[in-house]
């Protein structure tokens, strides 16, 4: 009978940062940790509830009711060509999809640190993870556009063909944000408390249930600079037939996308460090 001399490769550890491109491999080869994490967040968010994950449907429809409700009836805030409510809830497609990435995806780090002390995986796998579960709420919250968009008799635009831009536009503005914040806040947890506050005043920095034109001439440079600003205009102008395309939404997604590499990067430097602050 004849010996197998193959060996598995052996892989080694240490606590050096990982090269850029080794990083990305590394990334790959535990990717299937992504969806094993995304699918334990799923069942801990709607444990013990009596009607489950329809809860994804039921916060952004209350959102809708009272922004709508609020600005639209009270205050009679106009939203150009489209209904109102369509207005804003494609504006909250993107924004829940950003908010939530960043609020969960941020403290992370802390959420796992048991599996973190006791596992070797690279750490960008938790981020991801919570960037698929904003996907899923994203999907669900679908359920109450296309009814709405029948109600209204809007069609939708051919464009939805740019959705995976769209989406990828979304996903980096909130991964830049995850992966800055998580890399100096791993030490002092102060950003942990301000994270809430820069959430809730972004939200009023972005179009999301006002137009642009309702702001004074001299701060309509905050909807050209604000990423979010772009990704909610360009969900619109993907969803619909009323909002113009910008070139400045190229420039603003190369902006951010290089922040985020960047951001990913020092993030990568840092991961040795935070199996000893969690």
């Amino acid at each position: 009978m004849e010996e197998n001399n193959a060996q598995e490769p052996i892989q080694i550890i240490t606590p050096e940062a990982d090269s850029f491109s080794d990083y990305f491999k590394k990334i790959w080869r535990f990717r299937a940790l992504i969806w094993v994490f995304a699918k334990r967040d799923i069942k801990v968010k709607y444990a013990q509830t009596a009607i489950g994950i329809s809860w994804s449907i039921i916060q952004p429809l209350t959102a809708l009711l009272i922004y709508t409700f609020f600005f639209g009836y009270i205050l009679d805030w106009k939203s150009g060509e489209l209904p109102f409510a369509l207005y804003v809830l494609s504006g909250l497609l993107g924004w829940n999809f950003f908010s939530y990435t960043v609020t969960a995806g941020s403290t992370s780090i802390q959420e796992s640190s048991q599996i973190i002390k006791k596992i070797y995986f690279p750490k960008s796998i938790l981020p991801l993870s919570k960037l698929v579960m904003a996907g899923v709420d994203l999907l669900l919250s679908f359920t109450l556009l296309i009814p709405l968009m029948i109600y209204y008799g809007q069609a939708i635009s051919w464009k939805i063909v740019f959705l995976p831009l769209v989406l990828l536009f979304n996903a980096v503005c909130a991964l830049t944000l995850v992966f800055w914040v998580a890399s100096f806040a791993y030490r002092k947890r102060d950003l942990f408390h301000l994270l809430p506050f820069i959430v809730y005043f972004g939200v009023w920095l972005t179009p999301v249930f006002f137009t642009n034109d309702l702001l004074p001439g001299r701060l309509s440079i905050l909807m050209e600079i604000n990423p979010m600003a772009n990704v909610v205009n360009a969900w619109r102008w993907m969803l619909f037939d009323t909002t113009d395309f910008s070139p400045i939404w190229i420039v603003n997604f190369f902006v951010v996308a290089f922040l985020c590499v960047l951001g990913m990067f020092y993030y990568n430097k840092k991961e040795s460090a935070f199996s000893d602050f969690v």
